[in-house]
């Protein structure tokens, strides 16, 4: 989406960066003063061997594109191969890093979380007897996905290759730009940002208003909710629809 629009909105964009955010650009092409100021950063861990031992005879599952980065390291300094093996992302930006990266065709559901999976008719209960999958993911991940795929039958091993590390070179920067006047929006896209906003606001040295927060979806907004915060609820992370949600809610000054 371009075309202006959100002149004068200034975003504090939350989130681990990454190259060619199609967000940020979006945004930027409409005319907002996006700030990338991260409360998280990614770091990789090795890989449970036995999570690396079970991949080599499963089909994968990924539940973010740091899964696939990392992940995939992993799984191709162990050896094992991707032809013929059957590959799941939890939705299209996922999948798309699997095909940009590694020329994988990762099947992955529109609606892009855990519950889209479970949506899936080929991890259904009927379909899923004895197969054996591997949910590449970052330390402490929710245990949802694997927890209903082993009671519809899955032998489901959970193999962690990512962690997020609070991030704490831009905390001033953040507060500065909390305290400052005039329209702004935070960017979360997980319940783990949400949580370090929140720390955030509460560190700050005087009573700050709380900003509305871009999320995507009910599970991330019902987590921003208990902590306070003013969710915007995008239908998704995809990058359309969170600008869509900005846009929906931001009106210029005349």
């Amino acid at each position: 989406m371009t075309g202006g629009g959100l002149e004068g909105l200034r975003v504090l964009m939350l989130r681990p960066p990454r190259a060619q955010d199609p967000l940020v650009a979006g945004l930027e092409a409409a005319g907002a003063e996006v700030l990338c100021l991260p409360l998280l950063r990614i770091e990789p861990v090795p890989a449970d061997p036995a999570g690396l031992a079970a991949a080599a005879a499963a089909q994968w599952i990924f539940v973010s594109r740091h899964a696939v980065l990392h992940g995939m390291a992993a799984v191709t300094a162990a050896g094992h191969g991707v032809t013929g093996r059957t590959v799941y992302a939890v939705g299209a930006a996922t999948a798309a890093a699997l095909r940009a990266d590694w020329r994988i065709a990762a099947h992955y559901p529109p609606q892009p979380d855990t519950e889209g999976l479970l949506a899936l008719p080929d991890l259904q209960a009927g379909a899923l007897a004895g197969r054996e999958i591997v949910i590449f993911r970052g330390v402490g991940g929710r245990d949802v996905l694997a927890r209903e795929l082993r009671a519809r039958g899955a032998r489901v091993t959970c193999c962690e290759v990512y962690r997020q590390v609070a991030e704490h070179r831009w905390r001033d920067r953040i507060c500065a730009e909390l305290a400052r006047p005039g329209p702004l929006v935070a960017v979360a896209h997980s319940g783990s940002l949400v949580r370090a906003l929140r720390a955030v606001l509460d560190q700050m040295p005087v009573a700050t208003p709380v900003p509305p927060c871009l999320v995507p979806g009910a599970r991330v907004a019902a987590a921003a909710r208990r902590l306070g915060l003013r969710p915007l609820v995008a239908a998704s992370a995809l990058a359309g629809e969170m600008e869509r949600e900005v846009r929906r809610w931001y009106t210029p000054a005349a």
